[in-house]
C-alpha cells in the first residue's frame, strides 16, 4: 500500500509507501485529482508571479491531500527555494547488512513497528525522499559509497541549472527497482563521496551565495569513516561552500552516535544529526511531549528545511513563544493568541486549527495521535512559569 513519506509495507508485500490516511482514503478521483494538481504545480520557473502562485497554491493543496499540514506543505515547497539541489551520500558498505534497523509495516490496518536490516531501513528513507523530491520538483542526487552493478549516483526531481548534474537521472519507479537489487557491500569512503560532491558544488557556489541559496547535503550512514583525519579535512572543505549539512544515522551505536555529535560541535556549518524516526520522536516526546512527532515530520527533517525551529525539538523544551511560532509554522494558521497573556485562548485557537488535520502515527506513544495535544500545551509549574512540556 502506498503512504507518502512514510515507509508502511504489509509483510508479504513488496516495498512501498504509505500515503497518509486522509489521502489513503480518498476516492480514486480525489486521488487522481491530488495527482494532477502536484503536476500542475510542477510548471517551470520562467512562469510568471500569478501562475507561480497558482502553481504553489496548487501544489499547498496536493501536500495538504497526501497528509502534510498546511503549514508543513509550505515550509517543504520553500525549502526546495532555499535548497535547489539535495545531495545524499548513502552508506551501502557491509555492515549494513546488520539487522538492528526498524520499518514500519501495517497490521490490522494500523501501523506496527517491525526490525529489518539497516539497508531496508535506509533503502525505505531513500525512497521515501525520491518521492517526495519527484512531488516537489526538487532535484536530489543519491550518491552510493560503494559502486553496484545498478549504478552508483542517480538523481530524481527536477533540475538545478546552477549546479552540475553528475548522477544518472532516473525516474522514480526505475529508482526504486534498482535500489531494491542492490545488496550491501564495501567499506565505508566518506571521505571520497564528500570530495565528489565538493568537486560539483565548488564552480557552483558564486551562483548559490548570490542567490542566497544553499545546497542540502545529507549523509546517511551507520559507521564511522575509513580515515578520520581526512574525513573531517574534506567536511571543513565542505563547510567554507554554502551548504546545510545533515547527517542521517542508521545505527544505535554509542561508539558512532558520540563521534558524529561531537562532530557536530567542532564544525562551523550548519548541520544536524538525526536518527531514524523511532529514536528522534523519543528525544523529541522527552522533552516536547505536547506535540506528536510523526514520520512525515521527520520525513521533512531528513528532506532538509531552513526553519530552525525544527532543528531544536530534539534539543530543547520549547518556551511559550517557541511553541506558538511552532504551532503557526506546522499549521500555517495565522497569528495565534500569546500563550503567556492568554494560555485559554491560545489553546482554543490551536485546537480550532486542528480541526479536519488527519491525526499521526507517533512512534514514541506507537499511537495515533493529533499533531499537537492542545490540552497539554504551557502547563504552568510551580513556580508559575509556563512549562511547554508534560
Amino acid at each position: 500500500m502506498l503512504v507518502t513519506g512514510v515507509p508502511v509495507r504489509n509483510s508479504d508485500d513488496p516495498p512501498a509507501y504509505a500515503t497518509a490516511p486522509a489521502y489513503a482514503a480518498a476516492t480514486p478521483a480525489v486521488r487522481l485529482e491530488n495527482e494532477e494538481a502536484l503536476c500542475r504545480a510542477m510548471v517551470g520557473a520562467a512562469a510568471t508571479p500569478a501562475v507561480r502562485l497558482e502553481n504553489e497554491e496548487a501544489l499547498c493543496r496536493a501536500m495538504v491531500g497526501l497528509g502534510f499540514p498546511l503549514g508543513l506543505s509550505k515550509e517543504l515547497i520553500g525549502s526546495t527555494v532555499e535548497f535547489p539541489v539535495r545531495f545524499w551520500v548513502v552508506d551501502n558498505s557491509g555492515s549494513m547488512n546488520m539487522n538492528d534497523g526498524t520499518r514500519l509495516v501495517m497490521s490490522r490496518g494500523k501501523p506496527c513497528p517491525v526490525k529489518t536490516s539497516r539497508w531496508t531501513e535506509l533503502s525505505d528513507t531513500v525512497l521515501g525522499i525520491a518521492e517526495l523530491a519527484t512531488a516537489l520538483g526538487a532535484r536530489t542526487d543519491f550518491h552510493l559509497l560503494n559502486a553496484t552493478a545498478q549504478g552508483q549516483c542517480f538523481s530524481v526531481g527536477g533540475d538545478c541549472s546552477s549546479v552540475a548534474r553528475v548522477a544518472e537521472p532516473v525516474s522514480l519507479n526505475e529508482l526504486k527497482r534498482r535500489v531494491g537489487k542492490i545488496s550491501p557491500s564495501g567499506s565505508t569512503p566518506l571521505t571520497e563521496a564528500v570530495m565528489q560532491i565538493i568537486s560539483v558544488l565548488e564552480p557552483a557556489a558564486p551562483k548559490l551565495r548570490a542567490k542566497g541559496q544553499k545546497a542540502c547535503v545529507v549523509l546517511a550512514s551507520d559507521g564511522l569513516p575509513n580515515d578520520k583525519p581526512s574525513f573531517e579535512r574534506a567536511l571543513r572543505e565542505l563547510q567554507r561552500l554554502p551548504v546545510w549539512l545533515v547527517v542521517r544515522l542508521c545505527t544505535d551505536d554509542e561508539q558512532v552516535v558520540s563521534y558524529w555529535n561531537d562532530l557536530d560541535g567542532q564544525l562551523e556549518c550548519d548541520m544536524e544529526v538525526l536518527d531514524d524516526e523511532f529514536g528522534e520522536a523519543e528525544e523529541v516526546h522527552a522533552l516536547n511531549g505536547w506535540l506528536s512527532y510523526g514520520p512525515l515530520l521527520h520525513r521533512a527533517r531528513e528532506f532538509g528545511m531552513h526553519n530552525k525551529i525544527f532543528d531544536i525539538l530534539d534539543e530543547q523544551a520549547l518556551v511559550p513563544s517557541q511553541v506558538k511560532q511552532y504551532c503557526e509554522t506546522l499549521l500555517g494558521c495565522g497569528v495565534l493568541p500569546e500563550p503567556e497573556a492568554d494560555l485559554a485562548a491560545f489553546r482554543a485557537a490551536v485546537k480550532k486549527n486542528l480541526s479536519g488535520v488527519p491525526q499521526v502515527f507517533c512512534p514514541a506513544t506507537k499511537a495515533m495521535r493529533p499533531w499537537v495535544d492542545a490540552s497539554s500545551l504551557c502547563k504552568p509549574n510551580r513556580a508559575g512559569w509556563l512549562n511547554c512540556f508534560l
